[in-house]
């Protein structure tokens, strides 16, 4: 059995260069001894990076954008949860803690659908991927009593509900917010 001597292949610099095809739809057989470049091409040419910015978001910018985003997906619970906590934004991770719930509240609030649109964001936004949502001590801040319904609206269809009205008079509760249901 003959061995072929290597082939040395000299190619002449030059500003713009194609890359060349794929080696295995190419029609001719590289030998052994080959110095081809197996990963020229399309393969070898890694992604360019979209350049981050280079100040840190700020905790302001990032609430507003995690709440809204997970007000987008619908995980409206979820942000106005984490609109109410505290939000700490260390060098390598962000933390967030929640006064008045309760770790299991926590978990069935913010779960894993919600943690996903929070790490998405948060990589978006440049700052550290990494987060803890856990509960804070003492009382939750008073919410923002809710504006009067409007007109027509089922906001004002719930609160007329008998059963939300006496709901309210046991429990000395206050509706925060309405989520319409009929559509879903």
């Amino acid at each position: 059995m003959q061995r072929s001597a290597p082939i040395a292949t000299a190619e002449a610099p030059s500003a713009h260069r194609e890359p060349a095809p794929f080696p295995a739809a190419s029609s001719a057989p590289l030998s052994y001894g080959s110095t081809a470049t197996l990963t020229e091409g399309a393969l070898a040419v890694a992604p360019e990076t979209s350049a981050r910015p280079s100040a840190a978001p700020t905790i302001d910018a990032l609430r507003h954008a995690i709440g809204s985003a997970l007000v987008n997906a619908g995980h409206n619970s979820a942000a106005q949860l984490l609109g109410s906590g505290t939000w700490l934004l260390e060098t390598s991770s962000l933390r967030i803690e929640v006064p008045g719930v309760g770790k299991k509240m926590l978990t069935l609030t913010v779960n894993a659908a919600a943690e996903k649109i929070i790490r998405q964001e948060l990589q978006r936004l440049g700052a550290p991927s990494r987060f803890m949502v856990v509960p804070g001590e003492g009382a939750a801040q008073p919410a923002v009593p809710m504006a009067a319904p409007l007109a027509g609206s089922i906001q004002e269809a719930a609160l007329a509900n008998p059963l939300v009205q006496r709901a309210q008079e046991i429990f000395k509760a206050e509706v925060r917010s309405v989520v319409d249901l009929r559509n879903k």
